[in-house]
C-alpha cells in the first residue's frame, strides 16, 4: 500500500516527458559543456524518478525547485541549523501572519562580527510568487552570534499558504565592515582642470572590443541627466591621486565633454563591496551634488591584477572655479569575505 502511494505521489509532481526534453534542449541551445550537459539530464532524472531521494541532493534539488518549487519544498527535509567553514547558521524563530512571514536567523563563528553583512548572498526557496529582504537586527559579542530578521510577504497579497516550508540560504557574508562619513580628502582639485584622458567602455556584449571597461551601472540625480548617465565618456584609471581611507582611492580627475570628473577605485567590489560616495563643498560648506555617477570594470579576465571596479563622479563646476571647492565624501569598507554553503528549511508555522 505504502509503495502504491508513494508511486501515485510521484507521478503526481515529476515533470513530463516534454517538459524535460524541452529543459535539455535548452540546454543544449546554450552550448553547455557534455559533462554539464550530463549532470542536467542525470537530475532531471532523478526527479522524475524520485523526487524525496532528488531533494537531497544539491544539484538534485536545484533541479527539482526549478521545473516543480512545490515538491522541491515538500520533499526537502527540515533541518533548523547547518554548519559550513566553522560557521554556524540557525532558526531561531519563526512567524506567520497574513501575507508575511518572518524567521530570525543566527550566525556563528569566529569570522561573524558586529558589521556582519550578507552581501545579498541570501535566497528564500518558496513555492509561490514573493519578495524578501533581511537585516542585522543584533549581535552577542561572547558568542560571535550575529542576528538577522529575514522577512517574506507574497508577491499578490495573499495569505502565506499553510503547512508549507520554507528554505533560506546564504552563500557568503562580509565582516570587517568600516564606515567613513563626510571626510575630507586631501586633493587640489585646481591642479586638474584640463582634458583628462577618456576610456573606451561597452555594456552591450556584441560591442565589446579588448581593452575596453564595462559598464556596470550608475546614478543620476535628475530626469535631464538620464541620457549624460548613459552616453557620458569616462576616464581613463591611473595611478592613485588620493586614499581616502584603505581600500579606497582617487585614481584620476579632469575633463571630459565639458564636466569635471572625479574618479573613486573601488578595488574588486565583487568581493568586499567597498564603495563610496563623492561631492564638492565651497569655503562657506555648501554642497556641490554630482548630476551623476557611473561604474564600470576592467576585463579582469585579460588583467594581471584581477578585476578592479571604478565609479566616475561628474560635476558641473567650471575649470576657473575649481579653486573654491574641496572635495568630500562617505567611504564604507569591508576587510573579509567568507564564503560557504550555508542552508536551513523549516515549516512556516508560528514557533511555541
Amino acid at each position: 500500500m505504502f509503495s502504491e502511494t508513494y508511486r501515485n505521489m510521484n507521478d503526481a509532481v515529476a515533470p513530463s516527458p516534454a517538459l524535460v526534453e524541452k529543459t535539455l534542449a535548452g540546454a543544449k541551445r546554450r552550448r553547455f559543456p557534455l559533462r554539464r550537459v550530463a549532470a542536467i539530464a542525470a537530475a532531471a532524472a532523478l526527479c522524475i524518478a524520485t523526487p524525496a531521494l532528488a531533494a537531497q541532493t544539491e544539484l538534485g534539488y536545484q533541479a527539482l525547485y526549478r521545473i516543480a518549487p512545490a515538491a522541491a519544498q515538500f520533499f526537502q527535509p527540515v533541518q533548523r541549523s547547518c554548519t559550513d567553514n566553522g560557521v554556524t547558521m540557525e532558526v531561531a524563530a519563526v512567524r506567520v501572519e497574513g501575507s508575511a512571514a518572518q524567521a530570525y536567523i543566527t550566525l556563528t563563528g569566529d569570522a561573524v562580527d558586529e558589521t556582519c553583512d550578507l552581501f545579498d548572498s541570501y535566497n528564500f526557496h518558496l513555492p509561490f510568487d514573493q519578495i524578501g529582504h533581511c537585516q542585522r537586527v543584533g549581535y552577542d559579542a561572547a558568542t560571535h552570534t550575529a542576528t538577522f530578521l529575514c522577512t517574506t510577504e507574497t508577491m499578490d497579497g495573499s495569505p502565506i499558504p499553510a503547512g508549507g516550508k520554507m528554505t533560506f540560504s546564504v552563500g557568503c557574508f562580509l565582516s570587517g565592515r568600516e564606515t567613513a562619513e563626510d571626510l575630507a580628502v586631501e586633493i587640489s582639485l585646481a591642479d586638474y582642470a584640463f582634458e583628462a584622458a577618456a576610456a573606451p567602455t561597452w555594456s552591450d556584449p556584441d560591442r565589446k572590443t579588448p581593452g575596453a571597461f564595462y559598464r556596470t551601472g550608475g546614478s543620476y540625480s535628475a530626469e535631464e541627466d538620464e541620457a549624460l548617465y548613459q552616453t557620458s565618456p569616462v576616464l581613463m584609471p591611473g595611478e592613485a591621486l588620493a586614499e581616502p581611507v584603505p581600500g579606497l582611492s582617487v585614481t584620476a580627475a579632469g575633463y571630459a565633454d565639458g564636466l569635471f570628473h572625479i574618479q573613486l577605485c573601488r578595488g574588486n567590489a565583487a568581493r568586499l563591496d567597498n564603495h563610496g560616495w563623492l561631492w564638492l563643498e565651497d569655503a562657506a560648506g555648501n554642497r556641490t551634488e554630482p548630476r551623476c555617477s557611473i561604474g564600470f570594470h576592467n576585463d579582469a579576465e585579460t588583467e594581471t591584477g584581477g578585476r578592479l571596479d571604478y565609479t566616475d563622479f561628474l560635476f558641473d563646476v567650471s575649470p576657473a572655479d575649481l579653486s573654491g571647492y574641496t572635495l568630500h565624501g562617505d567611504f564604507y569598507t569591508a576587510s573579509t569575505l567568507t564564503e560557504g554553503r550555508w542552508r536551513v528549511t523549516f515549516p512556516l508555522v508560528d514557533t511555541p
